[in-house]
């Protein structure tokens, strides 16, 4: 339990201020002084029982709190916020998918292969953005509806129903839906798979902070897509080039992998 505490006290709460201020800095926005020191404040306490010299003194010259970390009063704090939480690990997952994407085109240019951007040159950042499911996912998620007891789903059943041109794509989503029952996942949470978050708004605030990020990047949009991912609208965006509102058509085939939650993206030498 020592370790435990010390992992989540210590390690998980640094690691959660280093990711806070990485992305405030490349947003070009700063830490907010209030919750710094906060974070100064609860990690003082968290930290007392192990280490309450160091504790006592970001307490009192740090903090310039009155009296002794002794005799104050161990955190209390708010239940967690699911759509928080949930928004956090998207922003992480996406930002380093991306960021992946840029190295392992640096990696094949390094090694004298073909890539289809340079990463050294300037650059355009698309992502694109669906707000609506498949139709597809939308068959499967109505058939196991219809071919389940309790929780089992006959899987079965459910793959003699589908076209034999759907089932490459489709069996793996379904036999994903269905590990997440057995997992003991709400029926409705798993089916309806909504997302706790507004995706576009989440994304809209993440430009800045990818234009800083990603490099030599001029321009990030960000793009609506409608139904099969072969056009769509500008809807956000940050730096050099991009319109909100303006339409887009042929779109590359990230446009059509696209699903609520997990965006598409594009990168694309400019000039300049």
């Amino acid at each position: 339990m020592y370790k435990a505490a010390l992992k989540s006290g210590l390690y998980d709460f640094t690691s959660a201020r280093d990711f806070y201020r990485e992305a405030t800095r490349s947003a070009g926005i700063g830490m907010h002084a209030d919750l710094s020191r906060q974070y100064i404040k609860l990690q003082a306490l968290l930290l007392c029982p192990v280490a309450p010299h160091w504790s006592e003194y970001m307490w009192l010259d740090v903090l310039g709190e009155p009296s002794s970390i002794q005799h104050a009063l161990f955190p209390d704090v708010s239940a967690p916020s699911p759509a928080l939480t949930a928004a956090r690990d998207y922003v992480r997952s996406t930002t380093s998918n991306i960021t992946s994407a840029e190295g392992q085109q640096v990696k094949k240019l390094a090694k004298g292969k073909t890539a289809s951007f340079d990463p050294k040159k300037n650059k355009r950042l698309t992502i694109y953005l669906a707000r609506r499911f498949p139709a597809w996912q939308d068959k499967c998620v109505e058939l196991m509806r219809q071919n389940m007891e309790g929780l089992v789903v006959d899987v079965k059943a459910v793959s003699q129903k589908l076209d034999k041109s759907e089932s490459k794509r489709a069996m793996p989503f379904v036999n994903t839906l269905k590990r997440r029952l057995e997992m003991g996942e709400d029926k409705e949470v798993v089916f309806e798979r909504k997302l706790a978050f507004e995706e576009e708004d989440v994304l809209r605030e993440m430009c800045m902070g990818l234009k800083q990020t990603v490099l030599r990047c001029t321009c990030v949009e960000v793009v609506a897509v409608e139904e099969g991912g072969k056009s769509g609208k500008v809807v956000a965006g940050a730096g050099e080039g991009f319109k909100v509102g303006e339409e887009k058509t042929g779109l590359p085939l990230s446009a059509e992998m696209a699903v609520p939650g997990q965006p598409g993206f594009f990168f694309e030498n400019v000039e300049g």
